[in-house]
């Protein structure tokens, strides 16, 4: 018995020993390779990001060179907008169409300005001024003329539902026939409007594209074809 023990106490060294070379193998392994294994997602997510990152400031900078928000600063488009309100405005047709229209006024795109649409425009080729919201009533090649609170358009009066039976008075420019590129605007609120019976017609160039959407307050919200 005393043997036996002898041998269990001679087994226990060599096996501790045994022990003692095995694991440091073992365990020293792993820590390196999950060392690189972090690193390498490490660098995988951050090229994620900086991917995601250069999409979405590249994203930003189309939208921003097709659509614009502005607020409006003026009364001159009530009832239909008001002071303090917000729209999207679209430059896509700006962008895309080179002829606007015909000299007869007839569309040449469809992406043109028509009549009855609601733009955003600067009303000087110096584009010095704020810009002005306003509604298209002539096109180009078209002839204008405001007497006895009516507008016609080549001897035709238009119907304009949007201003609520409200007279339109003009002192100047009331006869104008527009060029190949130069549109007629006026404010709804047609007593209270600085439009072209004041500045005279604006060029294409003036023009920064059509209101799209009223966004802001939610309550108004609504789309514009």
């Amino acid at each position: 018995m005393e043997s036996l023990d002898s041998s269990e106490s001679t087994a226990s060294p060599e096996v501790a020993t045994l022990t003692e070379i095995v694991n440091p193998l073992e365990v020293a392994s792993p820590p390196e390779v999950v060392s690189s294994s972090k690193r390498s997602s490490l660098r995988h997510a951050l090229r994620e990001i900086a991917e995601s990152v250069v999409m979405a400031v590249i994203l930003y900078a189309i939208i921003s060179t097709l659509v614009g928000r502005y607020q409006i600063l003026n009364v001159s488009m009530e009832p239909n907008f008001h002071e303090g309100q917000r729209v999207v405005v679209s430059r896509l047709g700006r962008l895309l169409t080179d002829v606007a229209h015909a000299e007869d006024g007839q569309a040449g795109d469809s992406l043109a300005l028509k009549r009855g649409q609601v733009a955003v425009l600067y009303p000087t080729a110096a584009h010095e001024e704020p810009p002005l919201i306003k509604r298209v009533i002539g096109l180009p090649g078209e002839t204008v003329k405001i007497a006895n609170g009516q507008v016609t358009i080549n001897g035709q009066p238009i119907n304009e539902p949007y201003l609520n039976g409200l007279a339109t008075q003009c002192f100047q420019n009331c006869t104008v026939t527009l060029g190949p590129s130069q549109y007629f605007v006026l404010g709804d609120n047609r007593p209270n409007s600085l439009d072209s019976r004041s500045f005279g017609p604006v060029t294409a160039d003036n023009i920064i594209g059509q209101v799209i959407l009223r966004y802001w307050p939610l309550d108004k919200l609504e789309i514009y074809p």
